[in-house]
């Protein structure tokens, strides 16, 4: 069975995070756990098409990250981007593991979709 965190549990946990930690930190946090999740849901990365729906904002970013991180064990990840900017050291990131932005035409049969584009806002 999974379980989830309310909005006000998540806010409440950065909340008291965020000051102590490094720029960055829950992000890198966020897409080590979206990755994992993603991996145990697949049962493995390597050979796996990733599909990333990713917005302009930090949901963006931890989606990217993550495709970064799944993109190193051997997942094939694309991105489609729903907005004219999307988090740019996140897109970096992907683009360096061989991540690569698409358009919708371009998709063929994703084993994962992951929504990156908003979050608990």
């Amino acid at each position: 069975m999974r379980s989830a965190h309310t909005v006000e549990q998540v806010r409440e946990a950065e909340g008291a995070l965020m000051p102590r930690l490094p720029e960055g930190t829950l992000m890198q946090r966020a897409a080590a756990g979206l990755a994992a999740s993603v991996i145990d849901l697949l049962g493995g990365a390597y050979g796996r098409k990733v599909l990333l729906l990713v917005g302009p904002g930090d949901n963006g970013g931890d989606a990217l990250y993550a495709g970064a991180l799944l993109a190193r064990r051997g997942a094939r990840v694309e991105v489609v981007a729903v907005a004219d900017s999307v988090h740019e050291t996140g897109m970096s990131a992907l683009r360096a593991v061989g991540g690569r932005q698409v358009d919708l035409s371009e998709i063929t049969g994703p084993d994962v979709v992951l929504d990156g584009i908003v979050g608990i806002g």
